[in-house]
């Protein structure tokens, strides 16, 4: 909320009497003391507004923060200014917003139904020859299963893997001819029967 106030703020410029640096103020108060976005305070007296570019390297550094500038602007007299304000606008808002016509009351809720019991573990997931974790895999579409942990797992009409899909890491490691694939909560086995040896 305070990073959004700070967005167009105008800051000013403000320097002392005596000389120095040209510091970035949220508002060169017309009394009381002056605070720079650097944290400096000039007590009142000391200082006067200028249209000079500022040269304070602080000032100039945080005035592209946006926490430091609303800090700084609502420990000016304008931020308490700018508060009021905006609770007179939400007032305003809320007086002047449309009543909707008044229905007549509804009747009272029914009581909720009792939770469903968890979902069964879809008979077909087992059926997957691949599959070596024991988790529940719940049946989303038609040969299409998904775990605890979101992996969805297509499986074909002879019920090996026909494709998975996860969003986070995947993986994959080859023993001799076994192939495992750890996907989040799903651990799959396959056997990598090589190439053909038809001649």
């Amino acid at each position: 909320m305070l990073c959004v106030m700070a967005v167009g703020i105008e800051l000013e410029r403000v320097r002392r009497i005596s000389g120095g640096r040209i510091h970035l103020t949220p508002h060169v108060p017309e009394s009381g003391p002056a605070v720079t976005l650097c944290n400096q305070s000039f007590a009142e007296g000391t200082y006067r507004k200028t249209d000079e570019e500022a040269d304070c390297r602080n000032c100039l550094r945080r005035r592209d923060d946006p926490a430091r500038v609303s800090s700084a602007f609502f420990q000016s007299d304008v931020g308490s200014e700018l508060l009021q304000r905006s609770l007179e606008e939400a007032r305003t808002r809320r007086a002047t917003r449309p009543t909707p016509e008044r229905a007549p009351a509804p009747a009272p809720p029914a009581p909720a139904p009792p939770p469903a019991p968890p979902a069964p573990v879809s008979s077909a997931a087992p059926a997957l020859r691949e599959l070596r974790s024991h988790i529940p895999l719940r049946k989303t579409f038609e040969n299409v299963f998904t775990s605890p942990q979101g992996v969805i797992v297509r499986v074909s009409q002879d019920g090996s893997l026909s494709h998975l899909t996860f969003d986070g890491p995947v993986d994959i490691r080859r023993r001799g001819r076994r192939i495992t694939i750890r996907a989040g909560d799903v651990v799959l086995e396959l056997d990598d029967a090589g190439p053909s040896s038809s001649g």
